[in-house]
């Protein structure tokens, strides 16, 4: 099985994405499941993970709602307001009886530094380890490594998947640093990434051997089962298409990886994030 393990879904118009500006202008419209199903089957995809967009309620809840309308759709990584920790485990226990529940994010780019580390934020971290879900972040080299290391350590049986590979720095001097630090996050046995949004680093055209480097430091580092492959659909169309993205996962994987090729492009994100069929209930 093909996993997609990142894309997105929102509409603006019902439910507002507050971290977009003008230079978000290409994807300021709605995208569902209509969009990206003509794409995966074309790419070979079987199912992708739906990840929250914006730190609301409503935005998850209708990432549930396409998830049920949606069979391509094998798991959603949701939100829940992680500082307040009783409504977060109400809202969690809620979101549980939903199949396809499986991982919980923050957008915490959009926050000052160490935001997640606030003893409110653990308290309610704390519950994602007791209940077994996953904990997504979309990390920013150099500002959250640190955080995910402490986080690893604080939580050992908490699951934790640094999103984009941490946005490594690709082609300048700050690669070696980039490096030395998501080595120390990989070093956390519990700790996870996935190998996506790297063509929106870039400011220019680019090939699959621009992420080259950067993969094979995570595939170093991580090994071949705590590696994903997703697209960051669609905010990828900021500098590319579905198509070319999916394509240089493919030729990465297979050109880093070798025979371990399909653990990246499905098998792993199948096996974490519990993908067990296309059929499965939302």
């Amino acid at each position: 099985m093909r996993v997609d393990a990142h894309i997105h879904f929102w509409d603006p118009v019902r439910t507002p994405q507050p971290w977009m500006t003008e230079e978000h202008a290409a994807i300021n419209r709605a995208f569902g499941p209509g969009d990206i199903e003509p794409l995966a089957e074309r790419s070979g995809v079987d199912a992708v993970i739906l990840v929250q967009g914006a730190c609301l309620d409503s935005d998850t809840d209708d990432l549930f709602d396409a998830a049920a309308a949606s069979p391509l759709i094998g798991a959603v990584t949701a939100w829940v307001d992680l500082l307040a920790p009783e409504r977060a485990a109400a809202r969690l226990d809620e979101l549980l009886r939903r199949p396809k529940m499986r991982a919980i994010r923050h957008l915490i780019h959009n926050e000052p530094d160490h935001w997640i580390r606030q003893p409110a934020a653990l308290e309610s971290i704390s519950l994602l380890e007791q209940r077994d879900l996953i904990l997504e972040a979309p990390v920013v080299y150099p500002r959250h490594f640190d955080d995910m290391v402490a986080l690893a350590g604080r939580f050992p049986r908490l699951r934790l998947v640094i999103d984009h590979l941490g946005k490594p720095p690709l082609g300048n001097s700050e690669m070696r640093r980039w490096e030395s630090e998501l080595r120390q996050c990989a070093d956390c046995p519990n700790m996870l990434a996935k190998v996506s949004g790297l063509n929106t680093v870039l400011a220019r055209t680019w090939t699959s051997d621009d992420f080259r480097p950067a993969v094979e430091v995570a595939l170093d580092c991580f090994g071949c089962e705590r590696l994903m492959c997703g697209s960051d659909w669609p905010v990828a169309l900021l500098n590319g298409t579905y198509d070319q993205v999916w394509r240089a996962n493919v030729e990465l994987a297979t050109v880093v990886a070798g025979d371990d090729a399909e653990k990246l492009l499905g098998e792993n994100a199948r096996r974490i994030y519990q993908i067990e069929s296309q059929s499965a209930t939302a």
